[in-house]
């Protein structure tokens, strides 16, 4: 469990990285791709050498880690317009609903323990992410052109994508203790798909490259690479998929809810509240019924 609890507050950390990235103007997609760098140096650290495996090609894992890698670039662009068409709110909601997806994966084709009492806790989770992600606007989404609307939605699939792929290829016995290869490499491709669009992107513009954007990718690097290691741990640990995935999502946002309020001084509406104790309630509900 404390596992779970390491990789909830370094993920809740990450959330407020990107607050100070706000804050000081930092270019997201030039931060977000030395954090990827960065994340493969921090795995070669903790690994005591190279955590990249000589013949890769022939790793049975290799083309998951390829595939994810370049869903997590296009899942974080598409965030990006998420948040500049709909704002904060409405991203995280469809970002963080993507937990429906592994732990109803687990349930229904793993075959994982769902009684009445972890589907009560299942809707509560899903209840608390919308009420703790509440926040008044005078813009209305009616408005947006019918394009737009596609980005919340493929937002969602694709964070249902990468949380299912992770438990599918950890259920499968395709990574072992954490496998400190394939967590490299999923970052390593992530970075270079996250190069190439940089280099396409510096055709039409060019590129104002910045210190504190790469500083800016180190601070988000390190933890962003144990918020995935720690959560492959923590399912290698016997916890159930539709376990730790509601509890790592709903802790995210209980825990970030924490934070926002200690160190930004955000203000706890009457929504926020009742999200906050749904979703404590059905973490009690999830974890007592495993």
């Amino acid at each position: 469990m404390w596992i779970i609890i390491a990789c909830i507050i370094i993920n809740a950390f990450i959330g407020v990285i990107f607050k100070f990235f706000t804050k000081y103007k930092i270019d997201n997609l030039q931060a977000i791709i030395v954090n990827y760098f960065v994340c493969v140096v921090t795995g070669a650290i903790v690994n005591g050498g190279s955590p990249i495996p000589p013949q890769l090609s022939q790793q049975n894992w290799f083309p998951y880690a390829l595939f994810l890698g370049v869903v997590f670039i296009i899942v974080f662009n598409l965030m990006a317009l998420t948040v500049q068409y709909f704002g904060i709110m409405i991203s995280t909601v469809f970002q963080k609903m993507s937990m429906i997806a592994p732990t109803l994966l687990a349930i229904l084709w793993y075959h994982e323990a769902g009684g009445w009492m972890k589907w009560v806790g299942i809707i509560l989770a899903c209840l608390s992410i919308l009420l703790l992600s509440y926040q008044r606007s005078e813009q209305s989404t009616l408005s947006r052109q019918r394009l737009y609307i596609l980005f919340p939605i493929l937002t969602f699939l694709g964070s249902c994508i990468i949380d299912s792929t992770l438990y599918y290829i950890e259920k499968e016995g395709y990574v072992t203790e954490g496998n400190m290869g394939f967590v490299s490499t999923l970052f390593l491709f992530a970075g270079i798909s996250g190069l190439l669009i940089f280099i396409l992107q510096s055709f039409k513009t060019k590129p104002n490259i910045q210190w504190k954007n790469i500083i800016g990718g180190i601070a988000l690097g390190i933890p962003n690479f144990f918020s995935i290691y720690l959560l492959l741990l923590a399912l290698q640990q016997g916890f159930d998929g539709s376990v730790v995935f509601p509890i790592n999502n709903i802790g995210i946002l209980v825990t970030a809810t924490i934070l926002g309020i200690i160190i930004f001084h955000e203000r706890m509406t009457k929504p926020k509240l009742i999200g906050f104790g749904f979703a404590v309630l059905a973490i009690i509900l999830i974890a007592f019924t495993s």
